[in-house]
């Protein structure tokens, strides 16, 4: 059994960037676009190659939610409206092309879709941690996850940190920034789902900084 990396880019606006990091964070041969939730499930099949290989190490670079108190629906899109990405669940305007985290469960229990045992996924649309989304794959999955609670980007500097991997999340709009001031923490965090009790742990990560919290993520 092989284990794979793999780094789907979302399609739409900003793809051209989308698919810049993807090819930094595991190399041409293992970046990949995906262009609605249905095709992020067929490159987790074609990643497993049907329950022979397991995913080590995935990356989804795409679009995700504005800042909104309540939260928002959970889950990643592509650079377009609100409508055929990858969801927590399903809402009546949905495409038929989108898919939900059941989809993912049906496909890891009919053995099409394998997460390595200690893997990892990297989730950098801003505030996919505002949901239970990333809590939820990380029991579907097994892997770890990080996800951001805030906006993210990469790191400015010379070098960026679309060339060294240091991503952050923090602040966007007036909105988020007064939230932020309120107590409401804009950083990354990771999830790791524990076998034995059965339970998903939350942790804050990231280095403080200026800018929000500055993450490691290739």
């Amino acid at each position: 059994m092989a284990n794979k990396k793999l780094a789907l880019a979302a399609t739409g606006k900003d793809e051209v960037a989308f698919e810049s990091w993807a090819i930094r964070a595991v190399g041409k041969e293992n970046a990949k676009k995906w262009s609605s939730g249905k095709n992020l499930l067929e490159h987790l099949v074609q990643a497993s190659s049907g329950g022979q290989d397991c995913i080590d190490k995935l990356y989804i670079f795409s679009h995700a939610w504005p800042y909104d108190e309540n939260g928002n629906r959970g889950g990643v899109k592509i650079g377009g409206p609100d409508i055929n990405g990858f969801y927590l669940d399903r809402r009546l305007y949905d495409h038929n092309d989108a898919r939900y985290l059941n989809d993912l469960i049906q496909l890891i229990r009919a053995g099409k879709v394998k997460f390595c045992s200690a893997g990892e996924v990297y989730l950098t649309g801003c505030r996919v941690a505002s949901s239970p989304f990333p809590q939820y794959l990380a029991r579907v999955t097994g892997s770890t996850i990080y996800a951001a609670n805030g906006s993210s980007f990469p790191k400015p500097g010379n070098p960026p940190g679309d060339k060294t991997g240091e991503w952050i999340s923090g602040v966007d709009l007036w909105e988020e920034q007064q939230a932020a001031k309120k107590g409401l923490y804009v950083g990354w965090l990771k999830y790791r789902y524990d076998s034995s009790t059965q339970q998903v742990t939350e942790e804050k990560v990231g280095q403080k900084t200026s800018k929000g919290y500055v993450l490691d993520i290739w």
